[in-house]
């Protein structure tokens, strides 16, 4: 053995030590896993918030024959999950030809519907 080597020269001290690694490497490779699944999830949440919710929505009905029931506010939870993303302009077409603005959310407040 070298003499600038700082390990024993006894079997049963280097088999101690090579435990010790192993274990000591576990902790590590553990460690990296548990970094990693912390690392995907931030991602997913950063993705999930990357998308926003449509300015404004419109609720269907559940007949055969679907047509508008309600506009909302995009983030609004009502209606869910029959709802569909609408643009302004169609949320304002549809208010003025009759369908029923979202009690909750009051959407026509916002678009100036009277």
């Amino acid at each position: 053995m070298s003499e600038t080597s700082p390990l024993p020269a006894d079997l049963s001290r280097l088999r101690v030590i090579a435990t010790y690694l192993r274990l000591e490497l576990d902790r590590v490779q553990l460690r990296i896993a548990e970094a990693e699944q912390q690392e995907q999830e931030a991602a997913r949440r950063a993705t999930a918030r990357a998308v926003p919710p449509p300015a404004w929505t419109v609720q269907m009905n559940v007949s055969a024959d679907p047509h508008p029931v309600a506009i909302h506010h995009g983030e609004c939870a009502v209606g869910q999950p029959r709802v569909r993303p609408i643009t302004r302009r169609g949320a304002i077409e549809a208010l003025t030809a009759g369908v029923e603005a979202c009690a909750l959310c009051r959407p026509d407040r916002e678009l100036r519907i009277d």
